[in-house]
């Protein structure tokens, strides 16, 4: 709950709301903050919601936040105090009586505009009200998938000639890269699953580069989810695509091995992350965000990572957004030491890894943005049919809309059906119910995805 006027108790103390909305300027050691004025990821905090107990916490709310949301009653400072940390505002009243307490705007136009925000896919009204943009896709995937193949295929050629001329000794062609990321990030903001589904689509082609486009692709996909402003995606795109640059100066000997690393050969392949920074930073195009992705994207919340050995909050929010989308790419897909996990099972094994090597709140905003069945994936339903995700539901994650092309016996059947999930009963008990069993891998039951790529 959160409160502007607390009334007055018999003690002639107030008695707080819940929740109060604070200037970073007012906090105080003893506060416990439940809720940021930007998103979590934003900053440097790597749990959602803590108590204040070093100057160098205030320094930091101070330098990302202009207000946060104190809960009062987990708070060690005495109400008193907090409430001296209060100060009322023109341009937002209280809305009694409800089983919330909410600030809104006073004016007529201000409401106005909240309600136009909610028409507005680009996000752009949003931004403008709140400082926070919420991408909804624009178009039909069927619409979407040429402009999709399209970028996708120019992607990997511009990787393939830039690792052709760093391999002769040139440097980095930051601006082709940028060329390159251009129309991906424009199909993903378009329709998001898309390129998603493209990305699995082409999963069984060369690893190297594809890994490159892929954690592009998933690292915009998540930066969307999240609300980042054109730049910001700009710099997800950018960095996911240079990863590994650095593995491009490596013997590929080493880097097509097949069986697993000796340990003198892991330590080689780890020098990829100080050739990359070496290779990129002083290239002129290429800002801090991006170096610290190359740098940062094998370290882990637990410190078991490298090259630094970070923990938590020491490891910047784009390298955390980095090592996820990595890792996560590297799970599902085929090489030549491991098969490739279904994209079911990989985000499964994400969420164990929650709160150990990855922030979980990091890991929960990328399972709502890919969806715990990711587009593309093989699904077996409850009636023993078998499907491919073509399209995420963003309210009701495990019930999005999936392409049947086999029957209950595993038959191809004589035509493909859509079934949104949305629009079926989900309870066991009900009248045609239907339901996700479990996911497969990709190519399971010798399904090969082109055959069912919607363009």
């Amino acid at each position: 709950m959160t409160g502007r006027l607390p009334p007055q108790g018999n003690s002639g103390v107030a008695v707080l709301f819940k929740r109060q909305k604070i200037e970073t300027a007012n906090l105080e050691r003893g506060m416990f903050v439940a809720q940021l004025d930007r998103p979590w990821l934003e900053t440097p905090f790597l749990f959602q919601g803590f108590e204040i107990r070093e100057d160098s916490e205030l320094k930091l709310l101070r330098k990302f936040c202009r207000h946060v949301y104190i809960d009062v009653s987990r708070s060690k400072l005495p109400q008193a105090k907090v409430l001296d940390a209060l100060r009322p505002r023109d341009h937002e009243t209280v809305i009694r009586g409800r089983s919330s307490q909410e600030t809104v705007p006073t004016s007529f136009a201000g409401r106005m505009m909240r309600a136009v925000t909610a028409l507005d896919p680009t996000g752009v009204l949003a931004a403008r009200v709140n400082g926070h943009r919420s991408y909804r896709n624009q178009v039909p995937i069927a619409r979407e998938v040429p402009q999709a193949i399209r970028a996708y295929d120019s992607a990997i050629a511009t990787i393939n000639d830039v690792l052709l001329h760093i391999r002769k000794g040139a440097s980095v062609d930051v601006a082709k890269v940028q060329a390159a990321v251009k129309p991906m990030i424009d199909s993903v903001l378009r329709n998001q699953d898309a390129m998603a589904w493209l990305v699995y689509l082409r999963k069984r082609d060369e690893y190297a580069y594809h890994h490159s486009i892929a954690s592009s692709i998933w690292a915009v996909i998540l930066g969307r989810h999240l609300g980042f402003d054109r730049q910001g995606l700009d710099t997800l795109a950018m960095g996911g695509m240079l990863l590994d640059i650095g593995k491009a100066r490596l013997p590929e000997s080493l880097i097509g091995k097949e069986g697993k690393f000796s340990p003198a050969e892991f330590e080689a392949i780890k020098k990829h992350v100080p050739l990359g920074l070496e290779m990129v930073r002083l290239t002129p195009g290429i800002n801090a965000d991006v170096l610290a992705m190359i740098e940062g994207h094998h370290e882990r919340a637990d410190g078991s990572g490298y090259p630094r050995g970070l923990k938590g909050a020491e490891i910047p929010v784009f390298a955390r957004i980095a090592g996820l989308v990595d890792c996560y790419d590297a799970m599902t897909s085929h090489r030549p030491w491991t098969t490739a996990r279904s994209p079911y099972d990989a985000i499964r094994e994400l969420n164990t890894l929650a709160n150990v090597q990855f922030q979980k709140e990091m890991v929960e905003q990328f399972v709502q943005a890919m969806g715990m069945f990711p587009t593309g994936s093989v699904v077996e339903m409850n009636t023993g049919e078998i499907g491919i995700v073509v399209e995420q539901n963003r309210i009701r994650r495990l019930r999005p809309k999936v392409l049947l092309v086999l029957d209950a016996d595993k038959q191809p059947l004589r035509e493909y059906r859509s079934v949104d999930l949305r629009k079926c009963p989900g309870d066991q008990g009900a009248r045609n119910a239907c339901w996700i069993l479990r996911g497969h891998e990709s190519g399971a039951f010798g399904l090969d995805p082109k055959n069912y790529f919607i363009g």
